[in-house]
C-alpha cells in the first residue's frame, strides 16, 4: 500500500513555496523593469515585456498552483497527478535550459544575483523537492512526455508571433531577425527534442519514486 506524508505538511510546504516564488518573481521583475526603463522604455511597456519570458510565466504558474494547493481543502488533490508532474517538469526543465544556454558569461552580484538564483534555480529545486515528497506519482505515463510539449510549443509560437509584430524576441535562439527562419526552425526543433528527452527522463523518475514510495516501511 502506498503511503505519503500527511496533507498538512504538503500544504504548508506549498504555501511557503508560493510565498518564496512570489518574492523571487517580484524581485526579478523589479530588476528587469529597472533595466528596460534605464534603456528608455516606459513602465507599461517594461511590464508588458516581462510577460514575454518563459521564466516569468512558468514561475507564475508555480506560484498560483502552490497557492491553490495551500489554500484548498483538497490540498494536492486539487490537481490531477499528471498535471502536478507537468508543472514540476516545466519549471525544472526551464532551470536546466537556462543553465545550459543562457547563464554563461553573466557576472551578477547583489540583488541581481539573488533574483536570478531565485527564479532560475531555487524555485525549480524546491518545486522538484515538493513534488518528490508529496505528489502522488500515479497516472504519470510515457505518453505524457509528448502531451507536455504543448506548453513550450504554445509559448514558442506566441513568442515568435509577438516578435514578428514587436521586433523583439526574449531569447537569442528565437531571434528571427538575427538568424532567419531556417535557423530558428532548427533551434525550435532542437528545443522540442530536448523537452521530449527531458520529459521521458522525468517520467522514469516518477516511476522510480512511485516504486520507492510503495515499499513498506
Amino acid at each position: 500500500m502506498t503511503t505519503y506524508p500527511p496533507k498538512p505538511a504538503a500544504k504548508l510546504f506549498a504555501g511557503l513555496l508560493c510565498l518564496f516564488t512570489c518574492a523571487a518573481l517580484i524581485l526579478q521583475s523589479w530588476i528587469s523593469v529597472g533595466w528596460t526603463m534605464r534603456d528608455g522604455m516606459g513602465l507599461a511597456d517594461s511590464l508588458w515585456r516581462l510577460t514575454g519570458y518563459f521564466t516569468i510565466l512558468t514561475n507564475s504558474l508555480i506560484a498560483i498552483s502552490m497557492g491553490l494547493i495551500a489554500t484548498s481543502p483538497k490540498g494536492p488533490k486539487i490537481f490531477p497527478n499528471h498535471a502536478l508532474a507537468a508543472l514540476t517538469f516545466y519549471i525544472t526543465t526551464m532551470g536546466v535550459i537556462y543553465h545550459l544556454l543562457l547563464s554563461g558569461g553573466r557576472n551578477l552580484s547583489g540583488l541581481n544575483l539573488i533574483g536570478d538564483l531565485g527564479v532560475h534555480y531555487v524555485v525549480p529545486a524546491l518545486t522538484l523537492l515538493w513534488w518528490a515528497l508529496f505528489a502522488d506519482k500515479d497516472e504519470v505515463k510515457f505518453g505524457h512526455a509528448v502531451i507536455w510539449l504543448a506548453w513550450p510549443l504554445l509559448y514558442t509560437s506566441a513568442a515568435l508571433l509577438r516578435g514578428r509584430f514587436e521586433d523583439w524576441y526574449p531569447y537569442f535562439f528565437l531571434d528571427v531577425g538575427k538568424y532567419g527562419l531556417g535557423q530558428i526552425g532548427l533551434n525550435v526543433l532542437g528545443l522540442g527534442l530536448g523537452f521530449l528527452v527531458m520529459g521521458l527522463l522525468f517520467v522514469i523518475l516518477a516511476k522510480g519514486l512511485k516504486r520507492l514510495q510503495s515499499r513498506p516501511l
